[in-house]
């Protein structure tokens, strides 16, 4: 394995912000963006000064464009989600296009910083896995020649995950939860160890809290005095009855919640430990990385969270003589990176039988795929087909079978079949 950085990349609608891990550290280390208040976190703004093809981000990007001197995008995660585009100079570039150069621009100052340019692995945690938003990460990461194997995207969820496993064991005794404040609003995430499976799991959930409540009520004392009313109710509901020995709290909004969430502080720390973390989703996607290059995971769990699936996928096929079960899909998996490509040549058979089975449950359901229409006018065992499975979502996944001919007397004859499922 080359020596290089490893990185993590939090990424939200509004900002991002970035932690890296160098060999012979103990901890991964916050990017300085700024001398401001929030000296971690940069706008995900980006602009390009007139007559270049000079681009600068965060606060740079907005000086120059109040001085007329460059076209802005902000909030351009945004933009991405819509597959938008925008005008720089009279050039009409695509989101995916304007999102590369931004990616370049921050990827300098984490080099600037570091004093190293290779990339190890670098994991992008975004709130919610949109396919659009992975697909143009990846694509940006590929024309900046970061390759397609040193990268991988997950979940808010998944990064708190790892933030929580790769800390003392005492996150492990009861459930340890997270309260996120920012511009995307407030969010709660739980960390839980199932025990008595094989393996035991590590399952995290997460939870979006009082729509319409966000930072933007915190320049007043009038907002500071509801905030505080808003977390101290939501802690109360959602803690009640639950046993929770760590508490952590992150995003700007809990900036200074010590001198304006009294109450919320006062109800939080009953009988529970609480820790403000500086950048919890960056720092658990780099601890994600740093797992992921082991041989072997440090932490003994089923994953299942955010972003991985929750069912195992099977099918019966013979070879030979013998029947044996091929999984196509495991729970815990991640659902975008989750495929599977096999061919068989149906024997007496008019549809494809797969088991989906959720973890826990003894028997699960059976999706079927008809073979009938991909077959017609073909004798037994005359017919090789191409199955084709592909997870759209955590929830849903698709099939595809595909005639690929039997040799020189049957030539394929490009049917295909397309089935989606989704995951109850």
């Amino acid at each position: 394995m080359s020596e290089g950085l490893i990185i993590g990349y939090d990424l939200t609608r509004y900002y991002c912000r970035v932690s890296y891990f160098k060999e012979g550290e103990e901890e991964p280390v916050d990017v300085l963006f700024s001398d401001e208040k929030n000296p971690y976190l940069i706008q995900n703004s980006i602009c390009r000064r007139k007559g270049t093809n000079e681009w600068l981000v965060g606060r740079s990007a907005y000086e120059t464009a109040l001085l007329g001197q460059g076209s802005i995008v902000d909030k351009l995660l945004l933009l991405v989600e819509r597959k938008d585009y925008s005008t720089f100079d009279g050039e009409l570039l695509s989101a995916g296009e304007i999102f590369r150069h931004f990616l370049e621009e921050t990827l300098k100052r984490v080099y600037q910083e570091t004093g190293e340019k290779g990339i190890r692995y670098i994991i992008f945690t975004v709130q919610e896995l949109d396919a659009i938003v992975l697909d143009t990460i990846i694509e940006a990461c590929k024309e900046l020649g970061i390759e397609r194997n040193a990268v991988r995207i997950i979940s808010h969820t998944e990064s708190f995950l790892f933030y929580a496993l790769s800390r003392k064991q005492e996150f492990r005794n009861n459930l340890s939860v997270l309260f996120d404040f920012t511009g995307d609003g407030l969010n709660y995430y739980e960390l839980e160890i199932v025990r008595g499976m094989q393996p035991n799991a590590a399952v995290a959930r997460r939870k979006f809290l009082e729509e319409g409540f966000s930072v933007d009520i915190m320049n007043s004392p009038m907002g500071h005095r509801m905030a505080d009313s808003i977390l101290t109710s939501c802690t109360q509901r959602i803690l009640d009855k639950k046993l929770v020995s760590i508490c952590l709290l992150s995003g700007n909004g809990m900036d200074d919640c010590q001198t304006w969430g009294t109450n919320f502080l006062r109800t939080l720390c009953a009988r529970r430990r609480v820790f403000f973390v500086e950048n919890v989703f960056a720092k658990g996607a780099v601890y994600a990385a740093v797992d992921a290059l082991r041989q072997e995971s440090a932490y003994p769990f089923r994953i299942l969270c955010e972003g991985r699936i929750r069912v195992d996928i099977s099918t019966e096929i013979f070879t030979g003589l013998s029947q044996q079960t091929v999984f196509l899909a495991r729970a815990g998996e991640n659902w975008y990176d989750t495929k599977a490509e096999f061919d068989v040549i149906p024997d007496d058979m008019t549809k494809m039988l797969l088991k989906v089975k959720k973890l826990g449950d003894r028997t699960g359901v059976v999706a079927e795929v008809p073979l009938t229409d991909i077959m017609k006018g073909r004798a037994n065992k005359t017919t090789r087909i191409g199955v084709q499975l592909r997870f759209t979502s955590e929830n849903v996944f698709t099939v595809t079978l595909e005639d690929k001919g039997f040799g020189e007397f049957y030539p394929a004859s490009g049917r295909k079949v397309y089935r989606t499922f989704p995951v109850e």
